[in-house]
Formats: C-alpha cells, structure tokens, sequence
C-alpha cells in the first residue's frame, strides 16, 4: 500500500471539530489532495455534507451508524482506507471521529492498516470544556492521547477563564502543543501533515524574507539533508530526546545495513518509524519544525552529523520490510 500520513481529528461532542476540518481545508493545506473519513453515529450524515464540495478534498468517505474505534469492523474501516488510497492517491488522509470516541483505538487501527499515524488533534470547546471533564471519561482520553490540543470558542469566556483551562490541559497532558482559536480558525500549518518537500520550499522562502504562516505562529524549520548512511541507534537516540521546543520532525533517512529506508516522524515528542523503499530518494533529508530554533539549530545539526556513518562496510545487510 501506498504509504500515506493520517491525522487524527477527535474532541467531544460540540467542540467545533468539522468547523475547524472545513477552514483548514478550505485555507491551510496549499492545494495538496485531502481525503477525509468522516465517522457519525446514526444512519444519517450531516458533517459530511459541510465538508464535501471543498476543492482540497480528493475523497469523502462516511463510516456512520456506529464509532469508529469499537463498532466499525475492521474490514469495513480498511476497505474504505484501501479505497481511498488506490484511487486518489492522497497526500493526507484526516479521520474525523465522533465526539464520543476513545482516540487510542482508533490509532491501533490506523496502524494495523498500514498507514502512517502523523498526530492526534483534540478540539477542546472553552465554554463547557470544564463540564466536559468533571462528567465525561471520554472527555478526559481524548485531552490525553492528543498531541495538539485547540482550545476553541475562546470569544465565548474572559481571558482568566481561558488561561485557567489552560493551566487544567497543560496538567492533563503536558507533551501537547497548545493553540486557541475562534470558530476553528486557525493560520498554522504545524497540525496538519505537510511533506519534507513543502517545508524546504518554507525555509527557502522565510531566508528570502517571505516567513509565511510559520512565523507568524512563531514557529520556524530548517531542512538537515546528508548522502550516505546513518547509524540507526545513534540517530534513534536523537529522535527521542529532541527538545521540547521541537514541535515536529519528519523526513526519510537511510541506516547503515537496512535496504529499506526509514520513514521517521516526531510530534510532539511521540517518534514513529516505519519502513518504505524509495529507490529514487537517494539522500538523508529531514525537516525541524519549531520555535526558538536558534536555540537549537546548530547542536542538532552537529548532533546529526555525528549520525553519519563512513558506509555500511562489511557487515551483513539486514532485510527490513514494514
């Protein structure tokens, strides 16, 4: 199967999470093809039908009558995935689940069907948030398991009270990277899977001057590219304990006696690897994304450096497949 990233989009019922789907769809992904699984729980869509039409998405694909992460088989869930792969090739596959489901589950089906999981997006509604997490267990899983966390309806409470919920999100899950919007506008495009391709076309522009959304945000990249093989643990170890300023990490890099190259993505400071083969990529090539990177630019690129192996010399080269 073509190897393709998918984002999560979970948050309890109410939040603003289709709102949010359609103005990033609509303002945030630059032409690149979209396709969305939209779960419902009843015989009837209707976020669908505000989402579909949308020049971005490529593919709509409704999974209703059921949640997506216990009632959905798990053939229907890969036929609908494999579907959407084999006939439009999409650079970016979003799953929006109902508001009343356990996101984990459904990451264990994103990976049993041989998909890239790239981050978990919690819309968080600001006015009954508090609410939502005194009564409801769900509520609480979904803030946990997210790596981004939007706190939206912000317009609906004072500055105080959203500095409050805050403070409770930061403490539920402080790996997440926080943002706050109104009626889901939002200009980052840090949530949302973006290739190693577009983010160096990014850095090329923010040194001409042109700094884009990124900046805006307060975010910056840098493109760390290299021929030859890397030490895989070595270059593990520096995936893991990137600092925490360091919002995402992505890119395709070759070790030292695999045939297959790895596929590597960090957000938020939760790393995946998976195993592809690209015969046409012939260099390391990675992407940072994150703010204060002038903090951080130079150690980890000499941090990478040290990754770098002289060849595979003479050991055996090991089979890696997926």
């Amino acid at each position: 199967m073509h190897t393709v990233a998918v984002d999560i989009l979970t948050g309890f019922l109410g939040s603003g999470k289709t709102t949010l789907l359609r103005h990033v769809l609509d303002h945030g992904l630059h032409g690149k093809p979209v396709a969305v699984i939209m779960n419902e729980i009843g015989e009837v869509g209707i976020d669908g039908r505000v989402v579909t039409g949308l020049s971005a998405v490529e593919k709509m694909v409704e999974l209703s009558s059921g949640c997506i992460c216990c009632t959905i088989d798990d053939y229907r869930f890969d036929l609908a995935v494999q579907e959407i792969v084999e006939t439009t090739r999409p650079h970016l596959i979003i799953i929006e689940s109902t508001g009343l489901a356990d996101p984990e589950p459904l990451v264990d089906r994103v990976k049993a069907a041989g998909l890239g999981l790239d981050a978990i997006i919690t819309v968080v509604d600001a006015l009954d948030g508090p609410r939502h997490l005194r009564e409801t267990r769900v509520a609480r899983l979904q803030i946990e398991a997210a790596d981004f966390l939007v706190l939206n309806k912000v317009d609906l409470i004072d500055s105080g009270a959203a500095d409050r919920l805050d403070r409770r999100l930061a403490k539920a899950n402080p790996r997440a990277e926080r943002f706050r919007t109104v009626r889901g506008v939002i200009d980052s495009d840090v949530l949302f899977a973006t290739g190693v391709a577009a983010f160096r076309d990014r850095a090329r522009r923010a040194d001409a001057g042109d700094a884009g959304h990124l900046h805006a945000d307060g975010f910056a990249s840098f493109v760390y590219r290299s021929a030859g093989s890397l030490d895989q643990e070595r270059f593990e170890r520096l995936v893991a304990r990137l600092p925490r300023d360091i919002v995402r990490a992505k890119g395709i890099v070759h070790f030292a006696g695999r045939d297959w190259q790895c596929l590597f993505s960090v957000t938020c400071g939760r790393p995946e690897l998976t195993w592809v083969k690209l015969p046409a990529v012939a260099e390391n090539q990675a992407v940072f994304i994150g703010r204060n990177l002038e903090r951080h630019e130079e150690t980890l690129r000499r941090q990478l450096a040290a990754c770098e192996t002289a060849g595979d010399g003479p050991q055996e080269r090991r089979q890696t497949h997926g």
